[in-house]
């Protein structure tokens, strides 16, 4: 029983610390980080003064709903990233009825194009109870819930990926305002993706979190009830006042003139549209604390010429000449005593990066004395208003609580520069068009000049072609008054790449920090001059006819009218000539060159009908021709097999006529022909003789008169015959 009780006990205590007051306000946030990748963060403004530490949650469980059905989609854990307190404007200004810190609850999330593709879009809300129960403008505050609420578009449109990251607002500040007294605030947004935001006010929305469920378990879905504004009040006047709380449509930028004391909740809608569609909204609650403050007198402002003794009245204009002062005295007063006072300008419709002021803040009235801080504008001398009349406001605040006041005046001035004569520039060229041929050396200087001495720079841009590859040398120079720059380039082949060049040489001169540029072209046309090679030789297309066993030899010239370096080569059609025995040297020269050619067929040369060479020149030039080929084609005439009439009787008695058997007209050896034996036998078939040597001779010696028979072998082939020995 006793454990029940401190179990229902502690479930109180935790009860009573959830449901504390302590909602100042805040918004979502959605940043696309990659592909299907989001950041959804919701940052949460704390109540440190009047809330309850015990009830700061530590995560936060976010739903995503369909907007045109109201389905959930899905739930995001974000555990609380940070916690830091909310600036003052000024810290002189720190109230301790009013302290407040910004919550970060933070985590990733993939929205798919295949799930989140609805045209409608979806809507992310968080709810918690409750708000500040000493808020002045809503009716039973602490009871009163806040549903944070964003709208974000679908992440497809088009069959395409649609990007989108909501607005980030400005980090609101914890300054309170002053009854009766304008207060001002910038409440606008940056978009990642430069999308059109506009601000309107809106009624905070409560939501369905009560005192007895300040953390509703489940989620609901939309649309939420809105805070139930106090008698009197409204979305328009949410914060009473002379003017009540508005905000500007485009700017962002909060105003009121409170005349109630009290905390005051409002809210502030951020619209985002692309090409004039809405596509989504973030909301924003906050609070305002209007206190009864210390009066504060506004500080004043005043301008003089220097050299006139009047004062500038708004609605005059001041015109500055090369020769007229272009300083302004400025005069500043405040009447409340020891006021430390800050002053700054800003362009109205131009631009301006020169500091233009000699301070930028002082102290007035010091131990009681009345006195005056001044200081001086300066245009610079650079300044030209090219004839319309520019806007600068100079203003002038004090250090006044909450916010500080401020006087302004504005300065109309048209602005003439200091004359300016722009440089010259010139080439010491023969011509502006210049021809080349390759190994040609262009040289000539380059002068820039500038009537006021002023630094002129010379470089050289080309125009239709790049420096690099080319061999030209100019460095670039620079020098007061004028300056001489040398230019070469050797025309090499690389120069024969196109037709012109185009060189644009440059003198700069600076006027007020911006350049002042004349121009000199010089065009380069190179000459490619290059005749065509030839090739000699007594072969050339013929087609010649080699019996075999027989040979063929000529000389072969090539020759290059512009004297260039030449290659001689040959190659076989379909084979290779070495493999066949053609002999043939690659031979080089300048201007011409010679080789001999010459081939003897051999039994390897029969496995083709024709054989063609290609004999060719190749000359090495900046634009060389093709290589001059000539051809010869040689056909390879077999041996023909003539019969022979070998001798039929011989004598052997020493008179020196047929004194022996030789057979001198034998078919000769041709490839695979080859004469291989002969033997000799007796009408009983009895060998007598036998060789391996076609150059055989038998004398018959030992053999007896009579007929006798021979067998001569070739390796393909065989002959038959008789002979008679006679003694």
């Amino acid at each position: 029983m006793a454990k029940r009780l401190l179990f229902l006990f502690i479930l109180f205590c935790f009860a009573q610390l959830a449901r504390a007051t302590h909602i100042v306000g805040g918004e979502f946030e959605l940043e696309h980080r990659s592909g299907s990748s989001y950041q959804l963060t919701l940052n949460m403004y704390f109540d440190n003064y009047n809330g309850n530490p015990g009830a700061l949650d530590h995560s936060v469980i976010a739903s995503i709903f369909d907007k045109r059905t109201n389905l959930l989609m899905q739930q995001v854990f974000m555990p609380l990233a940070s916690v830091t307190p909310v600036a003052y404007t000024s810290i002189a200004c720190t109230n301790a009825a009013l302290s407040t810190s910004k919550l970060v609850y933070t985590n990733t999330l993939q929205l798919n194009q295949n799930y989140y593709d609805s045209p409608a879009g979806y809507y992310v809300v968080w709810e918690r109870c409750c708000r500040n129960n000493v808020i002045t403008n809503i009716q039973r505050p602490q009871d009163a819930g806040q549903a944070f609420y964003m709208e974000f578009p679908a992440v497809v449109k088009n069959n395409q990926p649609f990007i989108n990251s909501s607005p980030k607002l400005f980090p609101p500040l914890s300054d309170y305002a002053c009854v009766n007294e304008l207060f001002y605030f910038d409440f606008a947004g940056t978009d990642k993706d430069q999308d059109s935001l506009v601000y309107e006010m809106i009624t905070p929305l409560n939501g369905y979190s009560t005192p007895a469920t300040p953390l509703p378990p489940d989620p609901y879905a939309g649309p939420y009830p809105t805070v139930r504004w106090s008698d009197g009040l409204g979305v328009n006047n949410q914060i009473p006042g002379n003017p009540s709380i508005s905000i500007d449509r485009f700017t962002g930028r909060l105003t009121v003139n409170p005349n109630h004391v009290g905390l005051f909740v409002f809210g502030v809608r951020c619209s985002e549209y692309r090409d004039n569609v809405k596509i989504g909204e973030t909301r924003r609650d906050f609070q305002l604390l209007v206190l009864n403050c210390p009066s504060n007198a506004k500080p004043q402002i005043l301008a003089r010429e220097q050299g006139n003794p009047t004062f500038y009245h708004e609605g005059d204009t001041l015109r500055l000449t090369p020769t007229s002062n272009r300083c302004i005295d400025i005069f500043m007063t405040d009447p409340d005593p020891d006021e430390p006072l800050t002053i700054t300008y800003r362009p109205v419709n131009f631009a301006l990066s020169d500091q233009i002021l000699s301070i930028t803040q002082g102290v007035v009235n010091r131990n009681g004395a009345k006195d005056s801080l001044q200081a001086t504008v300066c245009f610079p001398t650079c300044l030209n208003s090219q004839g319309k009349v520019y806007l600068l406001d100079v203003m002038v605040k004090d250090n006044g609580c909450s916010l500080p006041k401020i006087d302004t005046i504005r300065l109309a001035i048209i602005a003439e520069p200091l004359p300016d004569q722009p440089p010259a520039i010139r080439t010491t060229a023969p011509d502006t068009i210049i021809l080349a041929k390759t190994g040609d050396i262009l040289n000539f200087d380059v002068i820039g000049s500038d009537p006021d001495n002023e630094v002129v720079s010379v470089k050289l841009k080309p125009r239709n072609f790049k420096l690099p590859g080319q061999k030209i040398t100019f460095p670039a120079a620079s020098a007061a008054g004028t300056v001489t720059v040398p230019f070469r380039w050797e025309i090499d082949c690389a120069a024969m790449g196109q037709s012109s060049y185009l060189l644009d040489f440059e003198a700069t001169t600076l006027n007020c920090n911006q350049p002042v540029t004349k121009t000199t072209t010089i065009e380069v046309r190179p000459e490619n001059q290059n005749g065509p090679p030839e090739i000699r030789t007594l072969l050339a297309g013929q087609t010649i006819k080699i019996p075999y066993g027989g040979s063929v030899k000529d000389s072969v010239f090539g020759l290059d009218p512009d004297v260039n370096a030449i290659i001689l080569s040959a190659t076989g059609d379909g084979f290779n000539m070495a493999d066949y025995g053609m002999q043939f040297t690659p031979a080089s020269g300048n201007g011409s060159a010679r080789t001999l050619f010459s081939w003897t067929p051999d039994c390897k040369s029969l496995d083709r009908e024709t054989f063609k060479v290609d004999f060719a020149v190749q000359e090495n030039a900046c634009q060389a021709y093709p290589p001059a080929i000539k051809s010869v084609t040689f056909i390879i005439e077999p041996q023909k097999s003539d019969t022979f009439k070998p001798a039929n009787i011989f004598t052997p008695n020493g008179d020196g006529l047929n004194d022996f058997f030789e057979l001198p007209n034998l078919p000769p050896d041709f490839c695979e022909s080859v004469f291989a034996s002969i033997k000799i036998f007796n009408r009983w078939g009895n060998q007598v003789y036998t060789s391996n040597d076609r150059a055989f001779k038998w004398t018959g010696k030992d053999a007896t008169d009579g007929v006798y028979f021979y067998l001569i072998k070739f390796s393909d082939k065989e002959y038959r015959g008789s002979v008679t020995l006679v003694h």
